[in-house]
């Protein structure tokens, strides 16, 4: 067993791999730990030994990106031309990336809702732009609006929405996306729109994609992944979205950031989307993994909101002094052998938290063990 000093455990990553290297039970990664499904598995073996030395085309194979259209056309009733307005990225990172690029010039402002990925932040400052950060309101971390539009100014380029909300878990209603849309209207702001977890929305609601609103999608560029939906987390194939008109910008971009996913994978991913519904059972079988550690967390001093999608949970615990989240984070791995993630890793800014998030993506078995010792603490 190594040991570290958790003290030295300052981002995600970091205790994660303290997590995996000293056996605690490992609630902090940011991937799925699931495994992945056998016939896709299969197909990724058939195709590399026929095509491990095949380029893969600038922008993505045809036939995965006729199926990403495709999807979404059944989704969500718009289909985006697989020619011209879908491109494959090496996951979700390298499509914020090239959207941003593409998008904003030096000078401009971006609003984040906070927490946020960190991905989002380095693109925008990259770039030479600034981000502007809208912080969501705990407990329930939705949107204010009104605080949204105090921030609007003539300088303001892009809003970046996630839903559902790493790391939060929250959802976007169809309330939210029409409040968006007045806050756009008579601007020239554009959106930027993280559906990574799209398929992971639970308790019968429907994601609200920028898609479904034709006011919103002809200014809005789509990122996706298929890392969180298919258990790949290491398989890096992602992708981007957009009318015709933005993602010629974004293409640009993408061929001075790579050469593109590694064929057999998108020959694989392809195959897998057309002949299988697997979208189809993961809102129910991560809900009923959300279901099963909330329920034995019952009546502990440990409290949450149920998540609305992903398979992230954030649970709080009732004040104990001036303990901070990564303070009982640190505690809890020391005395419980269980690692989670302080969520105030997800801001800009130092700031006493009490929320920690938890990966859902687990066995029952390890679930249950997890949410056992919380409720026993």
């Amino acid at each position: 067993m190594t040991t570290h000093n958790t003290d030295m455990l300052t981002t995600p990553k970091a205790i994660a791999e303290y997590a995996r290297d000293n056996g605690l039970i490992n609630l902090a990664e940011n991937y799925s730990a699931l495994q992945v499904d056998a016939r896709l598995e299969q197909k990724l073996h058939h195709y590399i030994l026929l095509n491990a030395n095949v380029a893969a085309p600038q922008f993505g194979l045809p036939e995965l990106r006729s199926a990403i259209s495709k999807k979404t056309a059944r989704l969500y009733d718009h289909t985006y031309d697989p020619d011209t307005e879908v491109t494959i990225a090496t996951g979700v990172k390298q499509g914020i990336s090239a959207t941003v690029m593409s998008l904003l010039k030096e000078g401009d402002e971006v609003l984040i809702f906070e927490p946020a990925h960190k991905s989002y932040d380095a693109a925008i400052k990259m770039a030479g732009a600034r981000p502007v950060y809208v912080t969501l309101k705990a407990p329930d971390f939705g949107i204010e609006w009104e605080q949204v539009h105090m921030q609007v100014t003539n300088k303001t380029r892009m809003v970046i929405i996630n839903s559902p909300h790493f790391p939060t878990g929250t959802s976007l209603s169809e309330l939210d996306m029409i409040r968006l849309q007045k806050l756009l209207n008579g601007t020239n702001i554009m959106v930027l729109s993280d559906e990574s977890f799209e398929h992971v929305v639970f308790d019968g609601e429907m994601h609200q994609s920028v898609a479904l609103y034709p006011f919103l999608r002809e200014r809005s560029v789509i990122v996706s992944s298929f890392n969180e939906t298919l258990h790949i987390p290491n398989w890096h194939v992602g992708y981007c979205m957009a009318p015709a008109h933005l993602m010629k910008g974004i293409r640009e971009v993408f061929t001075t950031l790579g050469e593109g996913v590694n064929c057999p994978y998108q020959m694989a991913i392809a195959d897998f989307i057309n002949e299988n519904n697997h979208f189809n059972h993961l809102a129910s079988f991560y809900q009923g993994k959300r279901d099963l550690f909330l329920n034995i967390l019952n009546d502990s001093r440990f409290k949450a909101i149920p998540s609305k999608g992903t398979y992230f949970q954030l649970i709080c615990m009732e004040p104990q002094g001036d303990k901070s989240d990564i303070e009982l984070a640190h505690t809890l791995m020391y005395e419980l052998n269980l690692a989670t993630v302080p969520i105030r890793f997800y801001y800009h800014e130092k700031s006493k938290k009490r929320y920690l998030r938890v990966n859902l993506s687990l066995s029952d078995e390890t679930l249950i063990d997890a949410a056992t010792r919380l409720k026993n603490w």
